[in-house]
């Protein structure tokens, strides 16, 4: 058996990949948002007009889905099939961890008129902790989302390869 610790593709080791995830899952139900940021989610009734729109509306919902801050009903709303993870997110509201997590998002692609592709970096108490991740973002019913295979993700490196049974049907 070896001695070397994994290591994810961002470059970091799997312990510390855990202890990201942790954060990210967890603040994923954290606590509540005042009442004068926008809802999560912005419903988008037809194709964004430029790419710049896509950019902002998709931003906007990551840096909401994994801001330490944004209430659990919110962090549901916000995410793709995000009523089958209601448990999951529900159970993490408290961790100290996600209360410090904030995402930023360096791009976002359009891969059709309803999935765009993302790329962006979770960080703890402002230090880049999962830098450069991938993911998607899925338009349902007119609102875009943080798909559920990002979260489920997340999930896996968090839950070493187990996550919840909601990630099995994605």
């Amino acid at each position: 058996m070896s001695n070397r610790i994994p290591v994810t593709k961002s470059g970091l080791s799997l312990t510390k990949s855990i202890a990201v995830c942790a954060l990210a899952a967890g603040l994923l139900a954290a606590c509540g948002v005042s009442g004068k940021e926008a809802p999560v989610g912005h419903p988008v009734t037809a194709a964004p007009s430029t790419d710049n729109t896509l950019t902002q509306v998709v931003t906007d919902v990551y840096q909401r889905f994994f801001d330490g801050n944004t209430t659990a009903d919110q962090k549901i709303a916000a995410l793709e099939n995000g009523q089958a993870f209601a448990d999951t997110i529900r159970a993490q509201a408290d961790s100290p961890i996600a209360k410090g997590s904030k995402a930023t998002v360096s791009s976002v692609t359009s891969a059709d008129a309803t999935h765009a592709n993302v790329v962006y970096t979770i960080s703890l108490n402002g230090t880049a902790a999962l830098p450069d991740q991938s993911g998607t973002a899925v338009k349902a019913d007119g609102t875009w989302k943080v798909s559920q295979a990002s979260f489920c993700a997340l999930l896996s490196l968090e839950m070493q390869g187990k996550p919840p049974a909601p990630c099995s049907a994605s």
